[in-house]
C-alpha cells in the first residue's frame, strides 16, 4: 500500500490526461503542452519537465510559489490555465534528483495538485524514456501526444518512445512535428525537409501528424503564452488535440 500513488491515483481518477512527450528535448514540447492547455475551459497544465523549466518562463510566473492548503497545492491561474509545476515549489532553481526521488517527485505533484473544477489535465512531461514516465504509468491510463521536429534524428529518437508506449497499450494520439514550415508567400517553404520519416511514423502508428509553422511572433509571447492565438495555436485546435 502506498499512500502517495494511491492519492495520486484518485486525483486523476475521471479526468482526461494528455501527456506531451518526446524522445529529445529543444523540439519544443513545452510549448504546445502550453498550447494544447490554453484556450480550453475547465483544463490544468502540470509541468513534470522537472530539469527544464520552461513553462514558468512561458506562463511568466518564474519566481512564484505555489501556495498549500488542505485541498493542495494551489495552482497559478494564468490565461486561463491552471499551472502547476515543480518551479513553483523550489523556485528558479537547478534540481538534481535520483532517479527514484523522481518518481516521488511526479507522484506527489499529481497527488497534491488542487484540481477541481479541472475536467482534462495536460501534462508536459521530461524528454526521454525515464522515471517520470514509469510514475504517469503509476497514476494513470494517459494519450500521449508526441513531439518531434523534421530532423531524422528527433524523428529517430521520438519513434523509440512510440514504439515503447505503443507495447505498453498507449497508442500516440499524434505526432507533432514542430517548426515543419515557414508561411511565406503564399505558400509553404520546408526549411528542414518534408518530413517524410514523421509521416511514414505517423502512418505505422495510425496517428495524426500535426505540421506546425515556424511563427517568428511567437517568441514575443513567452511570458503570456496565454494571450497566443497565432498559426501554431490554431493548428493544434484544429487537430482536436
Amino acid at each position: 500500500m502506498r499512500p502517495l500513488l494511491e492519492r495520486a491515483r484518485d486525483n486523476l481518477r475521471g479526468r482526461e490526461v494528455v501527456a506531451v512527450m518526446s524522445g529529445k528535448g529543444g523540439v519544443g514540447k513545452s510549448t504546445v503542452a502550453a498550447l494544447l492547455a490554453v484556450g480550453r475551459g475547465n483544463t490544468a497544465l502540470v509541468d513534470l519537465d522537472i530539469f527544464g523549466m520552461s513553462t514558468p518562463r512561458l506562463f511568466g510566473v518564474v519566481g512564484r510559489l505555489h501556495e498549500v492548503e488542505k485541498e493542495g497545492i494551489r495552482p497559478f491561474e494564468v490565461g486561463g490555465v491552471k499551472l502547476f509545476s515543480l518551479g513553483g515549489v523550489v523556485g528558479d532553481r537547478y534540481v538534481v534528483l535520483p532517479g527514484a526521488n523522481e518518481g516521488g517527485v511526479v507522484e506527489a505533484i499529481l497527488a497534491f495538485a488542487d484540481l477541481r473544477g479541472v475536467d482534462r489535465v495536460v501534462v508536459d512531461m521530461p524528454p526521454g524514456m525515464g522515471e517520470a514516465l514509469l510514475a504517469l504509468e503509476r497514476v494513470a491510463r494517459f494519450k500521449p501526444v508526441l513531439v518531434s521536429t523534421p530532423s531524422a534524428m528527433s524523428v529517430k529518437v521520438v519513434s523509440h518512445l512510440a514504439e515503447y508506449l505503443v507495447e505498453r497499450g498507449a497508442k500516440p494520439a499524434a505526432l507533432v512535428l514542430n517548426m515543419a514550415y515557414v508561411e511565406c508567400g503564399g505558400g509553404r517553404v520546408y526549411p528542414f525537409g518534408r518530413g517524410d520519416d514523421a509521416r511514414r511514423l505517423a502512418e505505422r502508428l495510425g496517428a495524426a501528424l500535426v505540421e506546425l509553422p515556424i511563427d517568428p511572433e511567437l517568441e514575443s509571447y513567452v511570458g503570456r503564452i496565454g494571450e497566443y492565438r497565432g498559426p501554431a495555436y490554431r493548428e493544434l485546435l484544429k487537430a482536436g488535440l
